[in-house]
């Protein structure tokens, strides 16, 4: 947690906020002090500090190259924040944030890590700012000051619930941008793009497999560390038994306990696939079958507070199951596969043949690569040819129903809507790697806080920066070579993969148990939802929304994640009302 004086007012007002944190917050400690500033962390925090004293690594931070962190971050200055990010940034990969303040406290500035996978919020109060990780009910009776809803965004995140990562609801709370370099001088913050995605993704370069193995290898390495003990949240799909592989034949294998879980609803098992990653690699395998009822989403309504509402995360059971196996395995980090495909591409779309027609022109490859889209998604070729040449790279969101926005939300609706930053530095890209940021953009949700994430153990290594940039840099026709959903990887990593899963064709799908699970508590639901605070609020239309929370209808239609998403921005609207 850091606190730096925003204003022109004493030193001793951050000294003095800085010792009642300390005081009350116990067992925070000071870090580092410069006038007009203050670093607090707790004990177990890793941090690296500059010979100057003036900067801070505060997080797990991995070296690319033979010199360790400490050396890298030792002549770094903070009265140089610019220069101190770009060799951050380049030179370290991990989970962290940057923090540092030239030694006359005149500028204070702060970086978020690249990846996202460490939250860092800005917390404006005025006379100060606020760097936390978390914005905690000690730390709001402490500063005496609640953070209020802003209506107008949470209108605006209902349409676009997978905003909630980049865009806060909470006025006067910001969270910050991956890669981002934010300083704070001369009574403002100037915000610098220091990393993006874009940049990476404007030359693409051929693929090559021994770099994508090495470089996958080196990342599960880093982030076993000295984890002797680890879980691995074990779908069955392509990502999640990569993973698996990748632990199994780590240079220092840990003990490896896997978890599948079984919701039942047609196509929902997978547990043959990842049986056959368990049996090909020797480690235990936990399956677990999960009922429709025993998922009830309003178990998060006792949860902690949290900057971003549970949209990941809402599955409290699979969160609870996960978490529950980790304790009683001793396993100090958790693995999961999330972020695979965005990283990978998976989506089998035009935007791949579009991209390599922008570059290469109508070739035979080209017209290759027209005719395994067509084949992969059941669709004419003259169809594709006609999405190549003229290319949407918008993701797929399903519709809002007529009139579900309350009064307010139809006005914020009427507004432009919210783009991610890195969506914004990417839009002289081409269409299928402007498809492929946005996707990694959302993927920020998954950095959210949950039970499994406590203590830091929960880690998602395909989002690790060096893979990120590496899959950014290759084109997409190398990634998605042919029909095959990822073929490029399935070939890559063809020795850390099982038979049936490499040759798998699709995808688990559970929208049947997550509409099952609404169904079943659609008593409570119902209630929860059209009597709630959205509504209250003028955010949903209780007449409308009446109409989806009704048996028959989720029986026919698969809109749980409507109604998912209205809950969990429900549950954290009642929390911090």
């Amino acid at each position: 947690m850091i606190a730096r004086q925003a204003g022109n007012c004493a030193t001793p007002g951050v000294r003095r906020l800085a010792q009642e944190l300390t005081d009350q917050l116990a067992p925070l400690q000071s870090a580092l002090e410069n006038p007009g500033f203050a670093l607090l962390t707790l004990p177990s925090t890793p941090v690296i500090l500059s010979d100057d004293r003036s900067l801070a690594v505060v997080g797990e931070v991995f070296a690319r190259g033979a010199f360790p962190p400490c050396s890298i971050v030792a002549p770094l200055s903070g009265s140089d924040p610019w220069r101190a990010a770009s060799t951050v940034s380049g030179s370290l990969w991990g989970r962290y944030a940057m923090i540092c303040s030239s030694l006359d406290g005149e500028t204070c500035a702060w970086l978020r890590d690249p990846s996202g996978s460490q939250r860092l919020y800005a917390w404006n109060l005025g006379a100060h700012f606020v760097l936390t990780d978390a914005i905690t009910l000690p730390l709001i009776e402490c500063l005496d000051l609640r953070p209020r809803i802003d209506w107008h965004r949470l209108s605006q995140l209902i349409a676009q619930t997978e905003m909630a990562s980049a865009f806060s609801a909470l006025q006067d709370v910001e969270i910050v941008t991956p890669g981002r370099l934010e300083v704070c001088a001369h009574h403002q913050v100037t915000r610098h793009v220091v990393w993006t995605p874009a940049s990476f993704a404007q030359s693409p370069t051929p693929a090559d497999p021994g770099e994508f193995r090495q470089t996958a290898s080196q990342c599960i390495d880093h982030w076993l560390s000295d984890h002797r003990r680890v879980t691995v949240e074990l779908s069955g799909g392509l990502d999640s038994s990569l993973v698996a592989g990748l632990l199994a034949n780590a240079a220092n294998r840990p003990s490896i306990q896997g978890l599948n879980i079984i919701p039942q609803s047609p196509g929902g098992d997978e547990s043959i696939y990842a049986r056959s990653v368990s049996e090909k690699w020797g480690f235990g395998l936990i399956e677990t079958a999960v009922c429709p009822s025993e998922l009830d989403y309003l178990g998060l309504l006792d949860g902690t507070l949290t900057v971003e509402p549970p949209v990941y995360g809402l599955d409290v059971l699979a969160d609870a199951l996960s978490c529950d196996l980790a304790d009683a395995f001793g396993a100090t980090r958790i693995f999961s596969g999330q972020g695979g495909d965005a990283v990978f591409f998976q989506p089998h779309t035009p935007l791949v043949a579009s991209d390599y027609l922008a570059a290469h022109g109508p070739t035979p490859t080209f017209g290759r690569l027209i005719r395994s889209c067509a084949k992969a998604g059941n669709r004419s070729v003259w169809t594709v040819v006609r999405k190549a040449a003229w290319p949407d790279p918008t993701l797929d969101r399903r519709p809002l129903p007529l009139g579900l926005g309350g009064p307010l939300a139809q006005m914020a609706w009427e507004d432009e809507g919210l783009t991610h930053p890195w969506a914004e530095e990417a839009a002289d890209l081409p269409a299928g790697k402007r498809m492929q940021v946005a996707m990694l953009a959302n993927c920020q949700l998954f950095h959210r806080a949950t039970r499994t994430s406590r203590r830091g153990r929960l880690v998602h290594p395909l989002l690790s920066q060096p893979l990120v940039e590496l899959c950014l840099r290759t084109a997409l026709w190398e990634l998605v070579p042919d029909r095959r959903e990822r073929g490029f990887m399935r070939d890559c990593f063809e020795q850390a993969l099982p038979g049936p899963v490499r040759n798998r064709r699709g995808k688990g799908e559970a929208s049947g148990f997550y509409n099952r699970a609404i169904a079943t508590h659609l008593a409570t639901l119902r209630p929860f939802l059209l009597d709630g605070v959205l509504a209250s609020k003028g955010l949903i239309s209780p007449e409308a929304l009446a109409g989806l929370l009704d048996v028959e209808h989720l029986i026919w239609k698969d809109d749980h994640p409507i109604i998912g998403s209205l809950v969990a921005l429900e549950i954290w609207a009642r929390q911090w009302s």
